[in-house]
C-alpha cells in the first residue's frame, strides 16, 4: 500500500479567472411576484442570489480562503482500488497527541463536503479539559466529490463508497475505528457497521431514516407507527411532519440527480451562480432557523462543487433511483447495524431525517447505547452546532463497550 501524499489546494489561475468571469457576467431570471411568506415556493428568490453574487464578485477572496484551509487542515491523497477502479481519494487526517486517543472516521454527504469537519476537528483531537476523550480524525471526500476521483463505471454505489472508507482506514493503520456521519455519511456509517463490524466497532450518526417496522416482526410497533403518524402535527411542526413535508415537497433535486446526473452537471459546472442557487435551494430547509450560513462560508461550499467540474456529486443519487432503490432498501433501510457494534444517534429538530427511538430500535440498530435529542440544530450538525456534536461524540465514546474501547485505544496507538 502506498503512503499518503500531502495535499494542498491549488486552484489554477485560469480556472479561478473562469469562475470569477462567470460570476460577473451571470444572467439572473426576474423571479415572480409572490406573497411574503411564500417567496421560496418557485425556488431561490432573485434577491437572495443577487446578494450572494454581489458578495462573490466584490468581497469574496478565494485565495485567502484557500490559504486558510491549507493552513488549518492537514490534507492528503491516497490511491484506493475498489470495484476494479483505482481512485485518488482526498482526506483530512489529524492525529492527536493525547494518550488514549481513538480513531474516528468522519463522513460528509450532499450538499455538504469535507469542510464540515473544520469546526470540530480541533476539539476532537485536542480536548480543552484534561481526561476528555481525544480522537485521531480522518475526514475523506466522498468518491466524486471535491478532490476525490469519482468512479467512471456504473454500478458504483454506497457499499463501494463504504469499502473505500474502510480501505482508507486500514491503509492508515486503523484496524478498529469509530464512524460518525450525517446525510449520505450516515448511510455509509451504517453500511460500515453492517459490513465490517469487526473494524467499525462503533457508529454514531446525526441523520436517521429507515424502513417502517415490518408487521410480521413487530406487529405492535407497526400498528403503533400508523396511529402515531396520524396524530403527528403536519408540516414543519414535528420531526415526522418535517420529514414527510420534505419528502413530498422538496425531492425534485433527487429526481434529476438520480436519473440524469450528467445532464444537470453541464449546467452546474459551467455556471457558478447556477451551482450556488442549486445548493442554496436545498440548504434553506436543511438548517435550523437560527443558523444562516454566512456569504463566505456558503460560497466556499459552492466552490467545493465547482472546482472538480464533474457530475460525481449528483451521481451518488443513482443509489436511490430505480433498481438502486431496491438495493438501497434491501441492503440499508431493511438491515440493522450489528449487535457487535455500539450505536449512537444525535437528533436535531431542524433536520429532515429523523425517526423516534422506538422506531430506530426496530429497524436501525440492534445495540443502541446512546441517544440524545436536542432543542435546536439541523441537518449540518458539525457546522451549525459543533460544540454539541463534539460533546455527543465524546459522551458516546464513554458508553462504548469496554472491550471495544480497549481495542480502539490499541488501534490508535498503532497508527502510522
Amino acid at each position: 500500500m502506498e503512503e499518503p501524499n500531502p495535499f494542498k489546494i491549488a486552484v489554477s489561475d485560469d480556472l479561478l479567472s473562469f469562475i470569477n468571469q462567470r460570476v460577473a457576467t451571470a444572467r439572473l431570471p426576474p423571479g415572480f411576484e409572490l406573497p411574503e411568506n411564500d417567496t421560496w415556493s418557485y425556488g431561490v428568490p432573485p434577491a437572495t442570489v443577487s446578494q450572494l453574487r454581489e458578495y462573490w464578485e466584490k468581497k469574496y477572496d478565494w485565495r485567502t480562503v484557500e490559504a486558510r484551509i491549507n493552513g488549518k487542515l492537514k490534507m492528503f491523497t491516497l490511491p484506493i482500488t475498489e470495484a476494479g477502479e483505482t481512485m485518488t481519494i482526498h482526506f483530512v487526517h489529524h492525529k492527536s497527541d493525547r494518550e488514549g486517543a481513538i480513531p474516528l472516521l468522519f463522513q460528509h454527504g450532499w450538499p455538504g463536503n469535507f469542510l464540515e469537519v473544520e469546526k470540530i476537528i480541533d476539539s476532537l483531537t485536542n480536548p480543552k479539559e484534561p481526561g476528555q476523550q481525544a480522537f485521531h480524525v480522518v475526514a475523506p471526500s466522498l468518491p466524486g466529490f471535491v478532490f476525490s476521483d469519482g468512479p467512471k463505471r456504473e454500478g458504483f454505489w454506497l457499499r463501494n463508497m463504504a469499502a473505500v472508507d474502510h480501505k482508507l482506514m486500514l491503509a492508515l493503520g486503523y484496524e478498529k475505528y469509530v464512524v460518525q456521519g450525517g446525510d449520505w455519511g450516515s448511510m455509509i456509517a451504517r453500511i460500515l457497521g453492517i459490513e465490517y463490524p469487526e473494524h467499525a466497532v462503533a457508529v454514531h450518526i446525526n441523520a436517521l431514516v429507515s424502513a417502517a417496522p415490518s408487521w410480521w416482526r413487530y406487529p405492535f410497533h407497526f400498528i403503533y407507527l400508523i396511529i402515531w403518524a396520524m396524530l403527528q402535527p403536519k408540516g414543519k411542526n414535528s420531526n415526522f411532519g418535517m420529514m414527510m413535508w420534505f419528502r413530498n415537497e422538496e425531492m425534485g433535486y433527487m429526481e434529476i440527480q438520480g436519473t440524469k446526473p450528467l445532464t444537470i452537471a453541464y449546467g452546474l459546472v459551467d455556471s457558478p451562480i447556477g451551482m450556488l442557487a442549486w445548493l442554496r435551494d436545498k440548504v434553506k430547509d436543511l438548517h435550523s432557523n437560527e443558523c444562516i450560513f454566512g456569504e463566505e462560508e456558503f460560497i466556499t461550499w459552492t466552490m467545493m462543487y465547482i472546482i472538480n467540474g464533474t457530475a460525481g456529486h449528483a451521481a451518488i443519487y443513482k443509489n436511490v433511483k430505480g433498481k438502486g432503490m431496491e438495493r438501497f432498501e434491501k441492503d440499508i433501510l431493511n438491515k440493522k447495524v450489528s449487535t457487535n457494534v455500539d450505536f449512537g444517534a444525535s437528533v436535531f429538530p431542524g433536520d429532515v431525517l429523523n425517526i423516534p427511538h422506538w422506531w430506530a430500535q426496530c429497524t436501525l440498530a440492534r445495540n443502541i447505547v446512546f441517544w440524545r435529542e436536542h432543542d435546536s440544530g439541523g441537518h449540518f450538525a458539525a457546522s451549525e452546532k459543533p460544540d454539541l456534536l463534539v460533546e455527543d461524540i465524546r459522551d458516546f465514546a464513554k458508553v462504548i463497550n469496554p472491550n471495544r474501547m480497549a481495542a480502539l485505544v490499541m488501534s490508535g496507538k498503532l497508527k502510522k
